[in-house]
């Protein structure tokens, strides 16, 4: 397949790696910025680059990466599609329910294969846990909670698009980390979410930025802004089984590089994992103590998007509907629509939003 990725960040030099090492041919990239649209040709050695969107939509392009800030999806993922493009697009899918059931429909439309990068599913460990929920011996699922835990954002911090609304829009915690979690969450259990209740931290939405970093203080010729978005967030869940559920979001929890954590507990036995141990995951019941299943040879965080792209270009081989493992359009729609939950809840002092 011939591929045009679009972005030039961290993110999308994990496609890029992970595409050449499925032998897929990486053609075109496109950047807003030309410098960044060249440097990134050349360290992957793409033929094509530039910062004309058109670019990626050339006659002889099969597939399109969007690795951009979210604001951007909608536009050229529509883009994308009506001119008869496989799409595949980093989270969230879209920040708006309507924009995303649009494309979601679109796809279907125009028969064309579109996945949302919930990457973490395809850590080995997690296909295991979804199969020991789905046997009979794991019981009803009464209760889903957990953490999603990072550092990153704690101050002070290098200013950038996440913290500016037109480019990540009115959430950050949410969106930029909660999304997998949720996505996990329906993955591993296949229910849905019903309704949510949401309470946000703000901790400091004054900041002064000097030479690009934040800082929560005055500073020396410094410059004041706002930062609306949520530092962190705790969310309470209801299921359409009924279960119930949380889970804790920050991006300021110090010493958290990216700590996925959830457990589920069925009526017979429970179940967890955690990121930062990816090949271990962990279940007991009833006065039986715990039981550690291990993985040496599990892959890690690289080879979840390998394998995310190989089921994905498997499919766009073989035709059309979608028939393997990945989150597609349609989870990415779901998605949206229970980020948007959460910020109205938030917003109407913690009141439980009903999804439907």
């Amino acid at each position: 397949m011939r591929v045009s990725l679009v972005g030039t960040g961290f993110i999308a030099a994990v496609h890029a790696k992970a595409l050449k090492e499925l032998g897929q041919e990486l053609v075109v990239v496109v950047n807003q910025t030309h410098a960044k649209a060249e440097t990134f040709a050349k360290d992957w050695a793409v033929a094509r680059f530039g910062t004309d969107f058109s670019l990626a939509l050339a006659a002889d392009i099969d597939v399109v990466h969007i690795c951009t800030p979210p604001t951007s999806h909608y536009q050229m993922i529509k883009a994308a599609l009506l001119a008869g493009k496989h799409v595949v697009c980093e989270k969230p899918l879209c920040l708006n329910p309507a924009e995303a059931k649009e494309v979601m429909l679109l796809a279907s439309e125009k028969q064309l294969i579109g996945a949302v990068l919930f990457n973490i599913r395809f850590h080995e460990a997690c296909q295991q846990v979804k199969a020991f929920i789905a046997s009979a011996d794991f019981g009803t699922i009464n209760l889903i909670h957990g953490t999603y835990l990072q550092a990153f954002h704690a101050l002070p911090d290098a200013y950038s698009w996440r913290y500016i609304s037109e480019s990540a829009g009115p959430m950050r915690a949410t969106t930029e980390i909660g999304s997998h979690w949720i996505d996990l969450a329906r993955y591993w259990t296949g229910l849905e979410v019903a309704a949510v209740s949401a309470n946000f931290g703000h901790f400091n939405p004054h900041r002064v930025l000097s030479e690009g970093m934040m800082y929560p203080e005055e500073r020396e010729g410094g410059e004041k802004l706002i930062v609306d978005s949520e530092d962190a967030a705790v969310i309470s869940l209801r299921f359409s089984n009924g279960a119930i559920g949380n889970v804790v979001l920050s991006e300021v929890s110090h010493g958290r590089s990216n700590r996925l954590h959830l457990e589920v507990t069925g009526s017979k036995q429970s179940v967890w994992w955690t990121n930062e141990v990816p090949y271990q995951w962990h279940s007991s019941e009833k006065n039986a103590g715990i039981r550690t299943q291990t993985n040496a040879f599990g892959g890690g965080f690289p080879e979840t998007f390998k394998a995310f792209f190989e089921s994905v270009y498997r499919d766009i081989e073989e035709g059309y509907p979608p028939i393997h493992d990945y989150p597609t359009f349609y989870d990415g729609y779901v998605n949206t629509t229970i980020c948007a939950a959460i910020f109205e809840s938030a917003r109407h002092h913690s009141s439980w939003v009903s999804i439907t």
